[in-house]
């Protein structure tokens, strides 16, 4: 059933589509989404929020394939659009430079799905490769994915500016690989445009930058709706710098605990929310579900076992978490074969392409379920349009209520990181 919350939203967006279409124009306009994201959602029943906004989105392949089939029309668009923004050409050759992972069959599986979409848009395609050296006598590097497609990568070149994969020189290359532990500084000379940046991965990226961006811009979501902001929005603080193998920062993250564990109860008092709150401390600049824990009181912050502090240490690459954020836990309440799961959504700029649930073998509805024993299920944008509402409900009868409240918190938070690229811009100039 659709909960209280996702029929007061889904009302609200659609009495104020005018005045939100005008405001999402003004941000877009002054601060671009991204090329393209994925947003990680969770719905608890009494709010519905993003815990995760990714740059460069690694699940392609998960996509429902009606969805696939619809998303190189609004690839083609979003290309169109940019290159008219900059002044050039429509660009027909896009180069892909992905993460080098040679033996990681389910990312490569994602690479296949993506170059099929593009390809699909009219585009002309290849893979490049900034990794590994190809075998001997061999000038490409031969990619399989775990259901055994073939996709060969080229090794890149760039001179006087200019990247190319072997015969292949794009007009426009897409970035796959977020360079978590830092860029070649050689992209810098690149002449033809990189998107999204190669200078915005989780090297540069905080979370708490863009939490802060996505709460203001709910709080304005909100009050054009005249609903109250706290459900749309997640209590966020960042503590740093930490080094939980050294006790660095130990006091502080158990300090910022207890602030948010405090402010969460007082919440669902006054929300009439019958359950504990918990939090999850976050890597500040992690991606791949690496570097979180979930508390419950302080205390768990300041009796960590060595393997917790061990975990809380580094990131992915084995990169020194140095910041983290305490976030207010967002329970699920959406269920996939009696598992919790959280629905991902996948948009290019601000258009929906689809998505997926993450769901787990292993956890519950409290904890982190980008970890091991996920399993992906499809989510068709087909499906969202069917709403489990009332017969009866005329406010909400053959209206596309998941899809269009999902895609809205997934819109604000791809604002959100509009922001944060703009000002990430604004400090390299």
């Amino acid at each position: 059933m659709i909960s209280k919350t996702m029929k007061l939203l889904a009302i609200g967006i659609q009495k104020y589509r005018r005045e939100l279409w005008d405001w999402h124009l003004i941000h877009a306009k002054k601060s671009p989404p991204p090329f393209y994201c994925s947003i990680d959602l969770r719905d608890s029943g009494h709010k519905i929020v993003p815990v995760d906004s990714n740059l460069y989105p690694a699940g392609f392949n998960n996509i429902c394939p009606e969805d696939l089939r619809a998303a190189p029309h609004i690839f083609r668009a979003q290309v169109e659009a940019i290159s008219n923004q900059r002044g050039r050409p429509t660009a027909n050759k896009i180069l892909i430079l992905p993460e080098s992972h040679t033996k990681n069959a389910y990312y490569i599986e994602n690479l296949y799905y993506l170059n099929q979409v593009i390809k699909n848009a009219g585009f002309e395609t290849q893979i490049g490769w900034f990794g590994p050296t190809p075998e001997e006598g061999t000038d490409s590097v031969l990619l399989t994915s775990y259901t055994d497609k073939k996709l060969h990568a080229i090794p890149i070149q760039i001179k006087d500016g200019i990247m190319t994969a072997g015969q292949f020189t794009p007009d426009l290359i897409l970035l796959n690989n977020d360079f978590s532990s830092g860029y070649p500084k050689i992209l810098d000379s690149v002449q033809q445009p990189i998107l999204p940046s190669h200078t915005l991965g989780w090297h540069s990226r905080k979370k708490s930058e863009h939490f802060r961006y996505y709460n203001q811009l709910a709080s304005e979501f909100a009050s054009i709706l005249q609903i109250d902001p706290w459900l749309i929005q997640i209590d966020t603080e960042e503590v740093g710098p930490v080094n939980f193998s050294e006790d660095q920062g130990t006091e502080q993250v158990a300090q910022v605990v207890d602030r948010i564990l405090a402010r969460t109860r007082n919440a669902y008092e006054n929300h009439n929310v019958k359950r504990e709150p918990f939090v999850f401390v976050k890597n500040n600049s992690g991606t791949y579900g690496m570097g979180i824990m979930v508390a419950r009181s302080a205390e768990e912050l300041r009796h960590m076992n060595r393997r917790t502090k061990n975990k809380m240490s580094t990131g992915k690459n084995q990169m020194p978490i140095e910041s983290v954020v305490v976030q207010e836990g967002i329970p699920t309440a959406t269920l996939v074969d009696r598992l919790a799961a959280e629905p991902v959504i996948y948009l290019v700029g601000t258009q929906l392409i689809g998505g997926f649930l993450r769901t787990n073998t292993e956890k519950g509805d409290e904890d982190n379920l980008n970890s091991q024993g996920m399993v992906f299920k499809k989510l068709c944008m087909s499906e969202l349009r069917t709403p489990e509402t009332d017969p009866q409900d005329e406010e909400l009868k053959e209206e596309p209520t998941l899809e269009l409240v999902y895609g809205s918190i997934a819109r604000i938070s791809a604002l959100a990181t509009g922001q944060e690229l703009a000002q990430h811009a604004r400090k390299n100039n």
